[in-house]
């Protein structure tokens, strides 16, 4: 499995752990994969560290899965910096890099010195060599994605749930739909991650990864995809769209989506909050094509500044024709205008998932309110069970690649009865 660890520096993947090794293993494979020193650290599974876990416990007793994140603070002063090259995005969303061995002498900070990568430099050779690790700060006016349309019911929705929030906290959320042939962005479906948040901060819980696969599966038997993301947020200052983490966060799915950062598709970022009249205010932007590269090679991370990322060490970083250390996030960004729909595919009435302080949580109880309610007002059995959150929930009872999959046809393909057996087994676990 792949496990990330998140320090001050950046996120690191290490590779091929093994559910057996301990932390203490995996202390020793991160000191010696990134050249660097966890003396007088330890490893917590939150960005707070609360939840520390000592060297002797294994993967498997930390319940740690495929893609879980860990954290961890890393001696600056005893790390040597590495700069990522050729970097590209695996299917499993992994950023995979080669990294060139670096120097306290190097010609930039956490690079090798000159000669040690070549005798004899021309002036054109070592401006080329150097511009290699300068970015220009520039915006994007235009994007992929034409427009993205939300479906009227999830979204009202979604905004009542953060009302009962009081928008209090940051809340991230995953955007399912279809793309039309003109770059509309179609979203018919919402699904919350399992996760823990604070006014500024969110983290997705180990949990999170293996659900979300198993979300992206039912959406793929839907003929839907993942087509953006959602984040809502508290009231902030004008002219603060996104902090950091959430620059960082967004662009990685969309550089997922886009499988690198050689070019943009259609992946769209909807950003969620309230003026300081509770009016809810809906926008969507997409992340330009040199904020996908910058944080693909690891040029930036969040930033103490909320509404700016950090420019690493070995980078520089010119904006208005000046180098800063830190860029504004809104240099990232390009508007993407939203519209309304009315989804003529999905209900969506079953209570969402990984609500844990909301009213109305998921049960085998409201699967058979709802189940009990086809046959009246004209909705059939194949009507109520056209509902992604109900899926999502029945899925946990149900064969995934075989029962789920066969629903899902019966749903998007209307003139495919759905087999007696299955209406017999949704009705025994209701």
């Amino acid at each position: 499995m792949i496990v990330r660890v998140r320090t001050q520096l950046g996120t690191w993947r290490i590779n091929n752990v093994k559910a057996n090794d301990t932390f203490g293993t995996l202390r020793e494979r991160v000191e010696t994969e990134h050249k660097t020193d966890l003396e007088g650290h330890s490893f917590s599974l939150d960005a707070g560290g609360k939840q520390i876990v000592p060297d002797v416990v294994t993967i498997k007793e930390a319940k740690l899965q495929n893609g879980s994140m860990i954290y961890v603070t890393v001696n600056e002063d005893r790390t040597i910096f590495t700069t990522p090259t050729n970097t590209m995005i695996t299917k499993e969303g992994n950023l995979v890099t080669k990294e060139v061995e670096s120097s306290p002498d190097g010609f930039r900070p956490g690079l090798l010195p000159l000669r040690s990568m070549k005798m004899h430099w021309t002036l054109g050779e070592f401006v080329e060599m150097d511009s290699k690790f300068e970015y220009k700060m520039k915006r994007q006016e235009k994007g992929e994605c034409k427009q993205v349309s939300l479906d009227v019911k999830c979204i009202t929705e979604f905004q009542n749930y953060m009302r009962t929030l009081d928008y209090r906290q940051i809340r991230v959320a995953y955007l399912y739909g279809t793309v039309k042939s003109d770059n509309t962005v179609i979203v018919e479906a919402i699904y919350e991650p399992p996760q823990n948040s604070t006014d500024i901060y969110f983290e997705l819980l180990p949990e999170a990864e293996a659900e979300s696969e198993r979300v992206d599966t039912i959406a793929e038997y839907l003929n839907l995809k993942r087509v953006g993301c959602l984040i809502s947020h508290p009231p902030r200052e004008e002219g603060f769209y996104f902090s950091g983490y959430e620059v960082l966060f967004a662009t990685e799915q969309q550089l997922i989506s886009c499988n690198g950062y050689d070019k943009q598709d259609t992946f769209v970022t909807v950003k969620m909050t309230v003026d300081e009249k509770s009016n809810v205010i809906v926008e969507g932007f997409q992340f330009s094509l040199q904020c996908m590269e910058m944080v693909a090679e690891n040029v930036i991370v969040p930033s103490n500044n909320l509404g700016k990322c950090t420019v690493q060490p070995t980078f520089t970083a010119i904006q208005e024709g000046k180098p800063v250390k830190e860029v504004d996030n809104n240099y990232f960004l390009i508007v993407i205008p939203i519209i309304q729909h009315e989804t003529a595919l999905f209900v969506s009435t079953f209570p969402r998932l990984n609500r844990p302080t909301s009213m109305a949580q998921p049960s085998q109880e409201v699967l058979k309110t709802q189940i009990q309610s086809a046959g009246k007002g004209g909705w059939t059995l194949i009507d109520k069970l056209a509902d992604f959150q109900l899926l999502i929930f029945l899925s946990q009872f149900l064969d995934l690649k075989t029962d789920v999959k066969n629903i899902c046809l019966s749903i998007t393909e209307r003139d495919i009865p759905l087999n007696e057996g299955y209406q017999l087994i949704i009705k025994s676990i209701a």
